[in-house]
């Protein structure tokens, strides 16, 4: 006897068990205010699992700014700049969104296949 999560039958119906739902439970942006170090602003989006860092950045000018760095499936990253209070703000969605999936995961009700 197996058990198989939904979404691991889905990936072997699609015959792409690689694709085991790294973005599971699919596709989430992240919005947040970007900030340059002369202090204009802007908005971006991006897919939080192209979050691969939050680090500190000193500007020229001496502005203490945070970085995001991102990174995407075809290896061509950007880095944003944000202001301190933004970057907690951030984290904490992006702790948000880990923990929703997490949820996901444990309260999905497994598939019972006997042969």
């Amino acid at each position: 006897m197996k058990i198989l999560s939904p979404v691991i039958l889905l990936a072997l119906a699609l015959g792409a068990s690689s694709a085991i739902a790294a973005d599971f439970p699919g596709i989430l942006k992240v919005s947040f205010q970007t900030t340059d170090c002369s202090g204009a602003t802007g908005l971006a989006s991006i897919n939080v699992d192209h979050i691969g860092r939050i680090q500190p950045y000193d500007c020229p000018n001496g502005r203490k700014l945070q970085q995001v760095l991102t990174r995407s499936p075809t290896g061509i990253g950007e880095a944003f700049l944000i202001i301190p209070e933004e970057s907690a703000r951030l984290q904490a969605r992006i702790q948000q969104i880990m923990d929703a999936r997490q949820k996901a995961l444990e309260q999905q009700k497994p598939i019972v296949i006997q042969h």
